[in-house]
């Protein structure tokens, strides 16, 4: 009886013993089962994931054009070249191909291929031509994982034209400069894609329609642009500073009317289709990213408002101390040495002394409100990015010397842009516009989306009276008799003013004073002065003063070649009437300079 016991004892704990074991066996198995199954589940996923692919399709940019529907920029389906790294065997034998046949790096396509091995999407090359696209037979791009994808690409029509109106998109397509930028949501579309089933061999099996998504091509834009005006301007600007082997240059050609641009030109040019091998200083829209002091052709914006204000009369005369004006420790200087002058002769012959005389008449209040009104210290919001505020100081820092120097175009910072736009606000009647670019916007299946096709009134800078005041017998007479006569055209009555302007140092030692023999050559006009049609403005920058560097010199001409140049164009007839400030040049003659 003991014995069995006591077998009975060494047999449960044999038991006892045995079933951690048992358990632990389970647990493993229980483990084991599980690691195989996730092992297997990621099996399945990744051969999912090898079975499916995704194509995108990329939606078409829209076209750009002018106002008379001339193509500006439009989009061209080529072949591109990628590679599956993940199927490919030999990346010494795929370089060989593709440099050969693309004249390529060798080391480049291998860096390529090594980048990300895991990944089954690497470009080779992008834009390749349709020859270069044939070389790629199917077998070879079998065997080395290769692939065509057609995607589009952006082009140019006319090379340099309009360059920094229309700006660039990169290699993928997004806008990156000019109207490209401004308008890329518009221009872009959306992409879509295929979603689908592929076999070993990269072929398509079937699609999964549920996941695929048709791509929407990018609306269309009319610009207020006229390429044959865009084209003369150009030409008529580079000649321009050749000529005076100036830094840089820009011109606007704009209807006061409507506040549409016509032309808008920065020299040097540039090609969109090559913006990303061109330096950033030259990529620059000058036009409304460099403001500068603007000097004489500020004037009128001055003198229209002590006539409005009532702070001086046409028949007012000012003595301009022939030529020399000490305003407490400072002393004004004109360009020719001149005695009494009327309020006209001011700014006809442009002296700086009288309009100083007529800023210490007009205070410093009246001197910001006239420099505000006229849209000075804000951007115009035009349709491009980048535009510059200028630079207008809050009235509390105005001093005595700024009652002196605001008349005369110093003190102040305005882009040429802002400048032509308020010129053209004293030719409109007085009525700032909002200068506009872009006209309309239509999407793929005609209708239009986006439109604008009145003028945008900003406010109304000077009465109308007070506008035709200054158009007919002030400005007019500054190319009938006075600083912009090389500006004239018989017939057709041209307006403008003359500016001359030292250029400010920006660092170093003198800072804020001028630079020695620098200059910007200004000149500001528009015709037919009894029924104004277009404004013009031309800005060269540091032309060479051994050639010249008055705006009445540099500039004048250039306006008048284009204002010509326009009325051609446009089969202008000249003005029948002639007016007062043409009869009074045929009496008097001019004043001698």
């Amino acid at each position: 009886m003991p014995r069995e016991k006591g077998i009975r004892n060494i047999f449960a704990q044999i038991v006892l013993a045995a079933i951690p074991i048992v358990l632990l066996a389970l647990a493993g198995r229980v483990v084991y089962i599980n690691l195989k199954l996730a092992n297997t589940q990621k099996l399945l996923e990744r051969a999912d994931h090898q079975q499916q692919a995704f194509i995108p399709l990329p939606a078409v940019r829209g076209k750009i054009y002018d106002r008379r529907g001339r193509i500006l920029a439009g989009t061209k389906i080529v072949p591109s070249l990628f590679a599956d790294p993940a199927l490919n065997d030999d990346k010494i034998l795929t370089a060989d191909v593709v440099g050969q046949q693309l004249s390529i790096s060798k080391e480049l396509i291998i860096d390529k291929l090594n980048k990300d091995p895991s990944s089954h999407f690497v470009w080779l090359a992008r834009g390749i031509s349709a020859d270069d696209a044939d070389g790629f037979s199917k077998e070879i791009c079998k065997k080395l994982g290769l692939g065509i994808f057609y995607e589009p690409k952006r082009i140019y029509t006319s090379g340099t034209l309009a360059g920094h109106v229309l700006g660039s998109v990169n290699i993928d397509g997004w806008g990156q400069e000019g109207v490209e930028l401004y308008d890329n949501k518009t221009l872009a579309g959306q992409d879509g894609y295929e979603h689908y089933i592929r076999d070993a061999a990269r072929r398509k099996i079937w699609l999964i329609n549920s996941q695929c998504r048709s791509p929407v091509n990018g609306q269309n834009i009319i610009l207020s642009i006229d390429s044959v005006v865009q084209q003369f301007t150009q030409k008529i600007l580079g000649a321009t500073c050749e000529q005076y082997r100036a830094e840089s240059g820009v011109a606007v050609v704009m209807d006061p009317r409507t506040g549409e641009i016509l032309a808008l030109a920065s020299w040097p040019e540039v090609d969109p289709g090559n913006f990303g091998n061109t330096p950033p200083d030259k990529r620059r829209n000058r036009v409304l990213t460099d403001p500068y002091e603007p000097g004489s052709i500020f004037k009128p914006f001055i003198a229209s408002h002590a006539l409005e204000d009532g702070v001086v009369k046409m028949e007012d005369t000012f003595f301009c101390e022939n030529g020399a004006y000490t305003v407490g420790r400072r002393t004004l200087h004109d360009a020719h040495k001149m005695g009494t002058l009327t309020f006209p002769e001011v700014v006809i012959l442009s002296s700086n002394i009288g309009m100083a005389k007529i800023g210490q008449r007009m205070g410093n209040a009246r001197l910001n409100h006239a420099v505000r009104s006229f849209g000075f210290g804000r951007k115009t919001g035009i349709d491009l990015p980048g535009e510059d505020y200028g630079l207008v100081w809050p009235a509390a820092r105005w001093t005595s010397f700024s009652t002196c120097s605001i008349p005369m175009g110093q003190e102040i910072a305005a882009t040429s842009l802002q400048l032509v736009t308020a010129f053209a606000a004293i030719a409109n009647h007085g009525t700032l516009l909002r200068p506009r670019l872009l006209l309309a916007a239509i999407d793929e299946r005609g209708q239009v989306t986006k439109e604008r096709t009145k003028p945008e009134v900003v406010n109304q800078a000077i009465k109308p009276e007070i506008a035709k005041i200054m158009v007919e017998q002030i400005l007019r007479g500054v190319c009938a008799i006075g600083t912009g006569k090389k500006a004239d055209i018989p017939g057709y009555q041209v307006f403008g003013k003359t500016g001359t302007a030292q250029i400010a140092k920006s660092s170093g030692k003198g800072k804020g004073h001028f630079e020695e023999n620098a200059y910007v050559a200004s000149f500001m006009g528009g015709a037919p002065a009894s029924n104004p049609q277009v404004v013009v403005i031309v800005s060269i920058r540091r032309p060479d003063k051994k050639i010249g560097h008055y705006g009445g010199t540099v500039s004048a001409p250039a306006v008048k070649e284009i204002l010509q140049s326009y009325f051609d164009y446009e089969q202008i007839p000249p003005v029948e009437a002639v007016d007062n400030m043409t009869k009074k040049a045929e009496e008097k003659g001019d004043f001698g300079f």
